[in-house]
């Protein structure tokens, strides 16, 4: 149990792997380290961190952040389904899967990938980038995409499971989906290519 923010620190080289399932931090940072690993048993908050390897996360709770993110490897959240993950300062993600989350909302300061995720609630992605994918997306919610006008938003994996989707901006978008799909409101300023 941490009183205090803990702000770790092993070199750009060296690995964090704090696991054990009784860990309480309530905040921590990292201002280096490699593949970092952390598991906390309630909610977690995320402070200003970099790491220059993968990073993943475990908790009982919500996962929220209070500083900006750099992760240069994949990041892994797993918050449990009936708890939210919101990570919407100014980060730079390379690809972010969602083992588990109820609403999560993801802000990157880039181009963001997501890998495979299946998320109970809602899923808001904002980049200022393209957003692709390297895996399937469940997502039972709504999902709203804003990647900005000239940018493209391109999820095609056939295993896709949305409900609705709506697209607050991007240029050309391409979407697949195994079932259904609705279309909310959206903003294209280029190409719209739906596969069912």
């Amino acid at each position: 149990t941490a009183a205090a923010t803990p702000t770790l620190a092993a070199g750009a080289a060296h690995d964090i792997t704090l696991n054990d399932a009784g860990n309480v931090f309530g905040t921590v940072g990292m201002t280096n380290g490699n593949n970092v690993t952390l598991q906390d048993s309630t909610a977690l908050n995320l402070a200003a961190s970099t790491v220059s390897g993968a990073l993943n996360v475990t908790a009982n709770g919500a996962i929220t952040d209070s500083g900006n993110l750099v992760v240069a490897g994949t990041t892994t959240l797993a918050a449990g389904a009936a708890n939210n993950i919101t990570l919407n300062n100014a980060n730079n993600f390379s690809t972010v899967s969602i083992t588990s989350g109820n609403n999560v909302t993801l802000v990157d300061s880039n181009a963001i990938d997501l890998g495979a995720s299946t998320i109970s609630g809602t899923l808001g992605i904002t980049s200022a980038g393209a957003i692709t994918q390297s895996g399937a997306l469940n997502v039972a919610g709504t999902t709203t995409l804003a990647a900005g006008a000239a940018n493209n938003i391109t999820l095609n994996n056939a295993g896709n499971i949305f409900s609705t989707v709506g697209i607050t901006t991007g240029n050309n978008v391409t979407l697949q989906d195994s079932v259904a799909l609705n279309l909310a409101g959206s903003t294209i300023s280029g190409t719209v290519g739906i596969t069912r």
